[in-house]
């Protein structure tokens, strides 16, 4: 989704604040739903415990009942559900066009045809989920949730960060972003992107798979299949990225070193889109820039990644 960005956009500042204000809102959401929840304990008589409830359960269940204790609870209702509704449409907005860039990239002669393609895969999606609206929805809902959600997101982020950072190349990397920005960089940002992040990641990883605890909906525990079924759910999207590099090192020609190296280098296309700024990309490259922005950086050429 970044790619809609305009070039010299600062990234850093995205970087920067969109976590914040995410964080924030969490921490500043968790005093909202704990207040709730210790007003609704207080008021049933129910230790917290039996009232903190998670995921659908505490959206569709606790909240409305808090909201009818409310002055004019009507009023608060249509807000409330309103306001899950923005949310989930404001999340589709996103994932669809995900959809739609990554398959229009793929296949550029589709792009006359976007329209069809939002189509086709609102319609799959709309197929898909039915099954959620079924008598057992709730249940397949909360496996998904439950593992397509977190060990697959953590590990897909971690092998993004490390190629990167050591695949293509952290100075490669801080060659590209200073190119875009016109200054440098503090020293700081390939740090975090070559050894924290990672380290956190890994550490994230391997304390979901640890206290991974079984999963239940309404206190009753899933069977062995469904199980099994919500961990094939989470591994649908992480086998992309190893069974393409082993898809790709059988079907190209030559030795396994010089496989290995095509596909960790950067492709003749790599760079920018747009013709102004590849021609100024490649005089930055070559160190014959006239551009008094960029004339202060050090040019990091690429030899072997």
């Amino acid at each position: 989704m970044a790619s809609y960005n305009q070039f010299r956009n600062d990234n850093r500042l995205d970087a920067i604040w969109i976590p914040i204000l995410n964080c924030g809102t969490s921490i500043f959401a968790g005093f909202v739903v704990f207040s709730v929840l210790g007003f609704m304990a207080h008021r049933t008589g129910l230790p917290i415990a039996a009232v903190a409830t998670g995921g659908p359960s505490l959206a569709f269940e606790t909240y409305p009942a808090a909201l009818t204790m409310l002055p004019f609870p009507q009023l608060w209702s249509v807000l409330f559900f309103a306001m899950l509704y923005f949310l989930g449409m404001d999340s589709c907005f996103v994932q669809i066009e995900a959809i739609i860039s990554s398959v229009t990239d793929a296949y550029p002669n589709l792009r006359k045809r976007k329209q069809l393609v939002a189509m086709g895969s609102i319609f799959i999606l709309f197929l898909g989920s039915l099954i959620f609206v079924t008598n057992g929805g709730m249940y397949l809902l909360q496996m998904f949730d439950w593992y397509a959600a977190s060990v697959s997101v953590i590990s897909i982020c971690l092998a993004e960060v490390i190629v990167v950072g050591w695949t293509y190349g952290c100075d490669n990397f801080v060659r590209d972003v200073e190119f875009m920005l016109g200054n440098k960089l503090n020293p700081w940002w390939p740090y975090s992107w070559k050894y924290i992040t990672p380290v956190i990641l890994t550490l994230i990883f391997a304390t979901t798979i640890v206290f991974n605890t079984r999963i239940s909906y309404n206190g009753v525990q899933y069977p062995e299949w469904a199980v099994f079924l919500g961990w094939c759910s989470c591994m649908v999207s992480m086998i992309c990225i190893p069974g393409y590099m082993i898809y790709f090192l059988l079907t190209t020609k030559g030795s396994f070193k010089k496989r290995f190296e095509v596909g960790t280098s950067p492709t003749p296309k790599w760079g920018p889109q747009k013709a102004g700024d590849r021609e100024a990309w490649k005089r930055y490259l070559s160190g014959t820039t006239s551009d008094p922005e960029l004339s202060n950086i050090n040019i990091i050429r690429i030899t072997s990644l």
